[in-house]
């Protein structure tokens, strides 16, 4: 289950040593949809967020969002698809590629993995 980003703190869920995967996403946003079924969506990297356990986070810019979009002017961005991971060993998170792929995932997973 995601759980909506405005109702955690992030700083939180990464001290306590989760994995946190973040995805800023909204219904017309057709890159954010394509990530969901030829990434997301999928087996192999539901698995992955279970192997790792990991907190994923939601936040949906479908309508307006002052809050969401703050927090990704934050990394220089200032559109969607917008994800990033973060962990104890990256508490200032990993910037995903607009394009998610299963490979960068897994990649990213198993760095954080190694640190």
């Amino acid at each position: 289950p995601w759980v909506d980003i405005t109702t955690v703190q992030l700083e939180d869920l990464v001290q306590k040593n989760d994995i946190v995967f973040v995805d800023i996403t909204a219904d017309w946003c057709l890159t954010c949809f394509y990530n969901k079924k030829t990434v997301l969506d999928r087996k192999k990297v539901k698995n992955l967020f279970e192997e790792y356990d990991v907190k994923k986070i939601r936040g949906d810019l479908t309508k307006p969002n002052k809050e969401i979009n703050e927090y990704i002017n934050s990394f220089g961005r200032f559109g969607i698809p917008f994800n990033v991971i973060y962990s104890s060993s990256v508490p200032q998170g990993i910037l995903l590629p607009e394009v998610l792929t299963v490979q960068n995932l897994l990649s990213t997973f198993e760095s954080i993995k190694n640190d």
